[in-house]
């Protein structure tokens, strides 16, 4: 009889535990959704509050993304069903390299000729009845080329221009989302001591390379076509003064833009986060009752908001290598064909020729830089401020 009611006791129990563990999974799936439901009206109300257009226009502009509706992209990639990397358009980056290809070696193959022809006037000097006619035909030949290579050398100023001003304008766009995300996340002392030094960092980019770097190669290159013009005139050394200047001028600005933004992320980062764990037990200790739910409703605001600084983010520094993939690609594609020819024309016996086009070429690496430099400092800027959180278990 003992064992039956043992029997029964532990049926019962087993029944019991099975039904309250039932209904813990049901709490967990119901608290679940609550809290997904609770995020997705979140990030909905702040996607409808953010002006999007400015970023659309951007996309639809910029040749290597893909023209898509940015909203939709933006929740499909939150979702998992899209992946950052598929706003480069993949087929006209390919379309880009093979056209840049082409014209390259239309542009040396032009170079070579005019190099062929003045060597040939050269080799028949003695067939004229002075050396003045074959002066004035080298000369010729020399200013064509110096046209040809004007030509590329202004095409490469326009394409810096073009490429800084785009991209301090993405940097005016996506910046003040994330500041704004980042005082939503409680991180107020962060974005109010970055944005000052963004705000000033961009102007004094601007400047320096439009206003100072850009005109002293410009110099440089005029500086270059008087060196070559007669072997009686050295001004060599005045280039290359200029060129190391440029050179430390791109090194300084970039440590020194770079180590601010650097420093001070980290360490106002610090301060904030001790403000925000501060607040968020006072909350949870100190207010009865409600306390508890006040502080979970705080995380799930800021995780969202973080989750929303890590997307804008992700897409500020996809747009940011866009715009500046293709003025790389254009660029070092001319480089690549003044340093070629010069190393072709050599052997030919043009000196004045392959050293200019050579010169040229250094000149246009300063400019290709500078785009560089510039994407690396907007890019680790925006990098340091997606990564910024305050959000943990604490």
């Amino acid at each position: 009889m003992k064992k039956i009611y043992l029997k029964i006791l532990i049926t019962i129990c087993i029944i019991v535990g099975s039904v309250s563990i039932s209904f813990a999974n049901e709490g967990e799936v119901t608290d679940y959704n609550e809290t997904k439901k609770s995020i997705d009206s979140y990030i909905d109300t702040q996607l409808e509050k953010i002006n999007l257009e400015e970023i659309q226009k951007y996309i639809k502009e910029v040749s290597t993304v893909d023209d898509i509706d940015i909203k939709i992209f933006i929740k499909d990639l939150i979702k998992g069903e899209k992946n950052i990397l598929d706003l480069f358009d993949k087929e006209n980056i390919g379309i880009i390299l093979f056209d840049e290809l082409k014209t390259s070696i239309k542009i040396s193959m032009i170079i070579l000729v005019l190099a062929l022809l003045s060597s040939l006037l050269k080799s028949l000097d003695n067939s004229f009845s002075s050396n003045a006619v074959s002066q004035i035909t080298t000369y010729i030949v020399f200013i064509t080329m110096v046209s040809l290579t004007l030509i590329g050398f202004k095409e490469v100023l326009e394409i810096c221009n073009d490429t800084i001003d785009a991209t301090i304008g993405i940097m005016q766009i996506i910046m003040p989302i994330l500041i704004a995300l980042l005082a939503l996340m409680g991180c107020t002392i962060t974005s109010s001591v970055l944005n000052p030094i963004f705000i000033g960092g961009v102007a004094f980019i601007n400047v320096i390379f439009k206003q100072f770097i850009f005109v002293t190669i410009s110099i440089a290159f005029a500086i270059l076509v008087v060196n070559n013009l007669s072997k009686n005139i050295k001004l060599k050394k005045l280039s290359s003064f200029i060129k190391n200047i440029n050179l430390v001028c791109i090194g300084a600005m970039f440590t020194i833009y770079l180590g601010l933004v650097s420093v001070q992320g980290l360490y106002v980062t610090s301060v904030d986060n001790f403000t925000v764990k501060t607040a968020k037990f006072a909350i949870g200790n100190f207010i009865p009752v409600v306390g508890g739910f006040v502080s979970d409703s705080v995380d799930i605001l800021y995780s969202s908001s973080q989750l929303l600084k890590g997307v804008f983010g992700g897409i500020g520094l996809v747009i940011l290598v866009a715009i500046c993939l293709v003025p790389i690609i254009k660029i070092a594609s001319i480089i690549l064909v003044y340093k070629l020819s010069a190393i072709a024309i050599e052997p030919i016996g043009e000196d004045n020729i392959s050293s200019f086009l050579n010169e040229v070429a250094n000149l246009m690496i300063i400019l290709l830089a500078c785009i560089i430099a510039i994407t690396i400092m907007f890019f680790v800027t925006i990098a340091i401020l997606t990564s910024i959180s305050v959000v943990s278990g604490g």
